[in-house]
């Protein structure tokens, strides 16, 4: 089935069901869509679309900032960059010189981090503070003359170039709570070429100017983090909602984990996780199944199997009680509230969806009426459903920016109000059919471009173990009803089990 049928149903609006729709996609999905597992556990996800002669390449590993130990914080966001820096036949004029410097580099970076950890200790003598201050002056001292000549043998993005050469577009990644993604959209006739540079970065890594590049990531949280007091409060709420549960720190780590996240211990956290079972590529777009996988095969069959660290089990109690914290910044007044819910395999996890696009999706929905247009006391206001991430537990959060510290409670009261007409009243027939319609029309829509599928695709395998999940998650969609989203909301979204923090201006 071509895009052209999908977008049929959507022109026609009522004449069709969502059931209808699901069927539709099923269908293609079906037609041209086939999953593969390699020997060593990792999976290739296929999809024919012969609409242009390109494709989508993505790649996900089921390892995000929720499975760090709290004192490694950012090592996954780390790792995100330094899969940028090239392998041992990439980015590097002569790889066994550049290898020397680059093992005695490791060495006096992880004795200058060491003691960078033992200074950190309020309880050090000054005797033996000063006598670390100096051995790590000279030691610094060499490393950066050790720094500077491997800079030499460096050849900075040069899987970038190659991408730019055979023309790319899209080329990025990011890092999550729940994965790290590897994205790019190429030719058709250039699969070989993703398959071995994409492969060699998970075969043959090199870590090189990991000490530079913390630098800059460290500098990305000072910059786009603690310059904006809006994302710091995000951070506080992270930490009074979940506290020491995976979701309770931030993706790009904490200002002091960063400066001391130790080389060694990034890569022993890449060895043990990124690794085939947790990794899942989708190639979408102008294929052939055989020729396809049989490239893939080719590169990624490399990687060795390897039995996965079992992560330390969750400690997570849905029915939490209310918390509260007070973030003092001075910037304008800052509201966020949220509660604890099921993670994305719950059956009424789009059910949360749905009374998010309820509450403050337009001018029309329930708290953007009340609080911005009717009573004036915010800017803007907006919902998230799976907050920080859905693989576990998580929260459903609002985000207020109010006019003056002094409605904080008044608003809060209004939401509760708003909520209780949802508990007792649910939502309006015409409402749950605007909201499913919109929301059926996103995500189709989605389903336009090779990239939108690819992400799809390999976000549903990973999380729910299996890609058909999209259109299954869109049968559930059609079976929401205003009983389910009452019943949610009474049980989930309550007083006594809310996290509630707010910005003040410092006295």
């Amino acid at each position: 089935m071509k895009k052209i049928s999908i977008l049929i149903f959507l022109s026609v609006g009522t004449l069709f069901s969502q059931n209808s729709i699901a069927d539709s996609i099923r269908q293609n999905f079906e037609q041209n869509v086939k999953k593969y597992v390699l020997p060593n556990g990792l999976r290739v996800i296929l999809m024919k679309n012969k609409i242009t002669p390109s494709i989508a390449c993505y790649l996900k590993i089921g390892v995000g900032a929720a499975n760090e130990p709290f004192d490694l914080a950012g090592t996954a966001h780390m790792l995100e960059h330094m899969l940028f820096k090239g392998t041992k036949e990439l980015g590097t004029r002569n790889y066994d010189r550049e290898k020397i410097y680059l093992e005695q580099i490791a060495v006096d970076g992880e004795r200058v981090d060491t003691i960078n950890r033992i200074l950190s200790d309020p309880l050090l003598d000054k005797q033996t503070k000063k006598k670390l201050l100096e051995k790590k002056k000279r030691i610094e001292k060499r490393l950066a003359f050790l720094q500077k000549i491997a800079s030499r043998f460096v050849l900075s993005e040069e899987d970038s170039t190659a991408y730019s050469l055979a023309g790319q577009t899209g080329y990025n990644a990011y890092t999550s709570a729940d994965v790290t993604n590897y994205q790019i959209q190429l030719p058709a006739n250039r699969l070989e070429l993703w398959s071995w540079l994409e492969s060699q970065k998970f075969l043959n890594p090199v870590f090189r100017e990991y000490y530079a590049e913390r630098k800059v990531v460290r500098e990305e949280r000072r910059m786009r983090y603690e310059s904006r007091p809006a994302r710091m409060m995000y951070e506080v709420y992270l930490k009074t909602s979940f506290g020491f549960h995976p979701y309770g720190k931030p993706v790009i780590g904490f200002a002091s984990n960063i400066e001391k996240l130790k080389l060694s211990e990034t890569k022993k956290f890449f060895e043990e996780n990124y690794i085939p079972s947790r990794m899942v590529i989708a190639i979408v777009g102008d294929i052939e199944f055989d020729s396809a996988i049989a490239t893939v095969q080719k590169y990624f069959g490399k990687l060795p199997a390897k039995k996965p660290v079992e992560f330390p089990p969750i400690q997570d109690d849905i029915s939490s009680y209310r918390r509260e914290a007070v973030y003092f910044a001075k910037d304008r007044p800052y509201m966020i509230t949220g509660w604890r819910k099921p993670s994305i395999q719950d059956k009424n996890n789009v059910a949360f969806e749905v009374l998010s696009r309820a509450l403050t999706d337009g001018q029309n929905s329930r708290l953007v009426k009340r609080l911005v247009i009717e009573e004036k006391l915010a800017t803007s206001v907006s919902s998230y459903n799976g907050n920080p991430g859905e693989k576990l537990n998580n929260d459903f959060t609002i985000f207020v920016r109010p006019f003056r510290e002094q409605d904080y409670a008044k608003i809060e009261k209004i939401i509760y109000e708003e909520l209780e007409k949802i508990q007792k009243e649910g939502l309006s027939k015409e409402e749950l059919t605007r909201i499913k319609n919109n929301y059926l029309a996103e995500m189709v829509s989605s389903l336009q471009s090779n990239a939108g599928l690819a992400d799809a695709l390999t976000y549903y395998e990973l999380l729910l173990g299996d890609y058909r999940e999209f259109y299954r998650f869109i049968d559930r969609l059609d079976n929401i009803n205003a009983k389910i989203i009452s019943d949610i909301v009474r049980k989930y979204l309550r007083y006594d089990r809310a996290t509630l923090v707010v910005l003040k201006q410092p006295k």
